[in-house]
């Protein structure tokens, strides 16, 4: 699992990156052809690495409900974001890895409900999720990585 949790903070580093070298305006832009934007897709992956470790282990997410609402898969950006909310997602791309780490390695994840992703992935227990939720942020750092083109 040690290497999951490598490509997971690398991946989160990468993440915080956009953050820090893009300014508002460039976060909310929603470049010709897409549906959603960069700041979008770093809230996405809070809330699905949250939904996909936590909740179907039966514990509590780090996330408000309302932010799970707006970001979990099948929404779109509805509104501009804030500066406010960049920061918080400042803090949620790093802080819950540290946690999420402390509470495997700690034995917190006992009980799991199996998943399967809309693409067909089935995920079995809590370490089949860390590895997928390293496939999707993968996938979104990609898409990320072409809207720069646009911006």
């Amino acid at each position: 699992m040690t290497t999951n949790f490598h490509i997971w903070k690398t991946n989160r580093t990468i993440y915080s990156k956009f953050l820090h070298h893009n300014s508002l305006a460039q976060l909310n832009k929603i470049p010709e052809g897409f549906n959603n934007n960069l700041i979008w897709n770093i809230g996405h992956v809070i809330v699905v690495q949250q939904r996909l470790v936590y909740a179907l282990s039966g514990l509590p997410m780090a996330i408000s409900d309302e932010l799970f609402a707006a970001y979990k898969p099948g929404t779109k950006p509805e509104e501009q974001v804030s500066e406010e909310t960049v920061n918080l997602f400042k803090e949620l791309l790093i802080s819950p890895v540290e946690q999420t780490i402390q509470d495997y390695e700690s034995g917190k994840f006992t009980a799991y409900q199996e998943f399967t992703t809309s693409k067909g992935f089935h995920l079995a227990n809590v370490e089949d999720a860390i590895t997928f939720n390293n496939y999707h942020e993968a996938l979104h750092l990609g898409t990320m990585v072409s809207f720069l083109k646009f911006l």
